[in-house]
């Protein structure tokens, strides 16, 4: 897990297992990322109260932000999907979640796994969403899930794979300090 405190970068070869952080990103504070973690140019990770420790081979889209305004220590698990313009600042998530396109986790909420926040959905304030829900439409539907999503292992990590090989090639990759 590498640390990750903004301001001095360092290039670094993609052929190694740490995170990839694109170099036009915004990292302040205390933040960890996990190996094989990928965080695209544009998004912002802000620890500015407490620490964000962030698993492995999650993949944070562009533009999107990770804010911790709270004490304690926001933990999002391994191998979710942040997309783009997507804001995450809650407690924290599980492992497996996708929080699509202009969707946010708000306030103090948590996410278990295999959950999906719709696009441009969002939790209420303080909820804690149970493992397998999706939140979905304009009226926040909810539905769980009864198979616990077997395929998103196999697409995410086939999208994780594509993106730590064609990222280093036209992006400029960050190494922890």
């Amino acid at each position: 897990m590498g640390r990750y405190e903004r301001k001095q970068a360092t290039l670094y070869s993609h052929h190694t297992p740490r995170a990839l952080v694109c170099k036009n990103t915004t990292i302040e504070g205390d933040v960890q990322i996990g190996n094989d973690t990928v965080v695209h140019v544009g998004a912002s990770i802000l620890a500015r109260k407490g620490p964000i420790i962030i698993g492995s081979g999650n993949i944070i889209s562009e533009r999107a932000v990770i804010v911790n305004d709270h004490s304690t220590p926001l933990t999002i698990g391994d191998d979710n999907l942040i997309e783009t313009d997507a804001r995450i600042e809650g407690r924290g998530m599980g492992h497996r979640n996708t929080v699509q396109i202009r969707s946010v986790v708000a306030g103090t909420s948590t996410l278990g796994n295999d959950c999906v926040v719709g696009t441009t959905c969002t939790t209420g304030p303080s909820e804690n969403v149970p493992d397998g829900t999706i939140l979905f439409g304009s009226s926040l539907s909810r539905r769980t899930r009864a198979d616990g999503n077997p395929e998103h292992r196999f697409t995410h990590k086939k999208h994780l794979e594509y993106i730590q090989e064609m990222l280093p090639r036209y992006n400029h990759i960050i190494e922890a300090e």
